[in-house]
C-alpha cells in the first residue's frame, strides 16, 4: 500500500503540472501524429521493383508470379539490352527502384539439369519489405528445385523431364500447395521505423524526468525523511520503480491508442503484442535512467542525460534510421543498446513471430533492466547528497 502511495505521488509530480502534461504526454502524441499524417497515409503507393529476366523461359515465369502475388510490390519488367544491369543497379542506389530482381540467363536449363543457380536480389539497404521479398524469392526457387528433383527421381523418359515438372507444378496449383506470400510489413516502412523510434525515445525521456524527481528528493533530504518513516526500504524502492513504470505505460497506451484507433496507422502487430514488447523496453529504459542518475548524482546535471545518453543510444540503436546504414563498428556497438533489441523484436513480431519466438530479444531487454537497475539502486540511499 505504501508503494502505491509513493508511485501515485511520483506520477502526480511528473504529470500533475500543466507543463509536465503538455511536454511529456501531449507533445509526443502530437509529434508522432504529425509524422503519421505526413508519411503514414501513402500506404497505397507500391514499392517499384525492377525485374530483369534474361532467362525468358517457363520456370522463370513462376518466379515472376511469386513476386506479383504480393500486393506491396509493383513489378516493372526491363528489357535485357546491353549494359542494362549496371544501369538498374545504379537506379537502385539512386532510389529510382526499391529493389532489383535479376534472373540470369540459363536459369531454367540449369535448374532442369540440377545445377546450382539463383535469382539475384539487389537492394540499397536491408529493410523489412525487401527482406520479405528476399524470402519470397528464396521460397520460389527452392520450390522449383524440389519439384525438379522429384521429377528427376521419378526417372522420366528421355526428353520428358520438362513435362513431368510442369505436371507437378500444375497439380500443386490445383490443390493450392503453391508458395503464397502475404504482406509481412506495414505499408510505409519509413514512417513505421520513425514512429517506433520516436516512441522509444519519448519513453526514455519520460523515465528520465521521473528519475529526476528522485534525485531532487535525495538532494533536498526529502528521501531521508521518507526513510525515517515507518516504511520499509524495499517499499520505498518499489514505489519509485512502479511510478516510473506506470508513467511509461500511460504514455505508451496513449500514443498507441491515438495512432492505431484515431489515425488508423498500421504497426503490423496486434495492440497487445506491441504493448508487451514496449513494456519490456520500458523496464530497460528505467534501468538506464537509474544507472545514469547514480553516476550523475546531481539533479541539476540530470537534464544533460537526454543529450549524453538518450539521443546517442537512440541513434546507435536504429531509432532514426536502419542499423544497416551505419558503419560496421557502429553496427557492433548497436548490440549494446536496448533500442536495437526492441526494434528487432518488433520487426520479427510484424513478420508473424510469436512472443515465444522473440523470447531471446525480450530476455536481453530484461537482462539490461536487471543489470542496470542493480547498478543504479543506490540512487535511493538517503545519506548521499
Amino acid at each position: 500500500m505504501s508503494s502505491l502511495i509513493i508511485a501515485n505521488l511520483n506520477i502526480r509530480r511528473t504529470l500533475g503540472t500543466r507543463k509536465g502534461f503538455l511536454v511529456l504526454a501531449l507533445l509526443p502524441i502530437l509529434i508522432i501524429s504529425l509524422i503519421v499524417g505526413l508519411f503514414g497515409n501513402s500506404s497505397d503507393d507500391k514499392v517499384k521493383v525492377a525485374v530483369l529476366n534474361e532467362d525468358q523461359a517457363w520456370l522463370s515465369d513462376y518466379v515472376l508470379v511469386s513476386i506479383r502475388s504480393v500486393d506491396t510490390y509493383e513489378v516493372v519488367l526491363q528489357d535485357g539490352k546491353q549494359g542494362i544491369l549496371e544501369q538498374l543497379k545504379q537506379g537502385v542506389y539512386d532510389g529510382k527502384w526499391g529493389a532489383l530482381v535479376y534472373i540470369p540467363s540459363g536459369f531454367t536449363d540449369k535448374l532442369l539439369r540440377g545445377e546450382q543457380t539463383a535469382v539475384n536480389l539487389f537492394r540499397k539497404n536491408e529493410q523489412l519489405w525487401n527482406s520479405s521479398l528476399g524470402i519470397t524469392l528464396t521460397d520460389a526457387t527452392e520450390r522449383l528445385a524440389r519439384n525438379v528433383q522429384l521429377a528427376a527421381d521419378s526417372d522420366p523418359a528421355p526428353g520428358q523431364l520438362d513435362n513431368v515438372v510442369r505436371q507437378l507444378l500444375e497439380q500443386q496449383d490445383k490443390v493450392k500447395l503453391a508458395v503464397t506470400s502475404e504482406q509481412l510489413v506495414p505499408p510505409n516502412n519509413n514512417a513505421y521505423v520513425l514512429v517506433i523510434g520516436l516512441m522509444l525515445m519519448f519513453v526514455m525521456i519520460l523515465v528520465n524526468q521521473s528519475i529526476h524527481g528522485i534525485l531532487e528528493d535525495r538532494g533536498n533530504r526529502t528521501m531521508a525523511r521518507i526513510f525515517s518513516a515507518p516504511v520499509r526500504a524495499w517499499e520505498i524502492a518499489l514505489g519509485n520503480f512502479l511510478g516510473c513504470l506506470l508513467l511509461g505505460t500511460l504514455q505508451l497506451v496513449l500514443i498507441l491508442a491515438v495512432t492505431r484507433y484515431v489515425l488508423g496507422f498500421d504497426f503490423g502487430v496486434s495492440f497487445g503484442k506491441l504493448l508487451v514488447i514496449m513494456e519490456f523496453f520500458l523496464l530497460a529504459a528505467v534501468g538506464i535512467s537509474s544507472a545514469a542518475a547514480a553516476i550523475v548524482k546531481n539533479a541539476a546535471h540530470l537534464s544533460s542525460i537526454n543529450n549524453l545518453v538518450v539521443i546517442p543510444t537512440c541513434m546507435l540503436g536504429g531509432c532514426f534510421w536502419p542499423v544497416t546504414m551505419m558503419p560496421d563498428f557502429m553496427q557492433k556497438l548497436s548490440h549494446f543498446m536496448p533500442q536495437r533489441w526492441a526494434i528487432v523484436a518488433l520487426e520479427q513480431a510484424s513478420s508473424g513471430a510469436s512472443l515465444q519466438e522473440i523470447g531471446l530479444q525480450l530476455g536481453i531487454l530484461i537482462l539490461f533492466a536487471a543489470v542496470l537497475l542493480a547498478f543504479g539502486s543506490y540512487v535511493l540511499r538517503p545519506a548521499e547528497s
